[in-house]
């Protein structure tokens, strides 16, 4: 179900749920500043298995990327601010599976691809 929150003030245009999840995507890190005032963030370098989850919402699926690192998992909504940045990040990672990403950005039922885990990690 999309939710709408305020307007965009470049546009005009109300702001979906998951559009009011903003992400800066930099050489160090990502940070995720969510709605309610709290940031979550994971540096590459701890960054060890990326994954795109999908789950069965009505009327249409839901998709986050789920960043995990040793001690912290990252969820952040497929439709946040600036997501495009993240995905053009991603595919450069040394071995991203871009079939699996793909595959997962039109599944329509439950499930979890794992598109990259780092070399040696579990």
């Amino acid at each position: 179900m999309l939710a709408y929150g305020p307007t965009r003030p470049d546009t005009g245009r109300l702001v979906t749920e998951e559009e009011q999840y903003i992400l800066e995507v930099n050489d160090t890190e990502i940070r995720c500043h969510r709605p309610d005032g709290t940031m979550d963030s994971i540096s590459w370098k701890n960054l060890l298995r990326v994954e795109v989850v999908v789950t069965e919402d009505k009327p249409l699926p839901v998709t986050c990327f789920t960043l995990h690192g040793p001690s912290a998992t990252v969820v952040i909504p497929e439709g946040a601010t600036n997501a495009d940045d993240l995905s053009e990040r991603l595919f450069e990672l040394p071995g991203f599976d871009a079939d699996v990403f793909v595959d997962s950005m039109s599944a329509q039922t439950s499930d979890t691809f794992i598109c990259w885990q780092r070399e040696g990690t579990l």
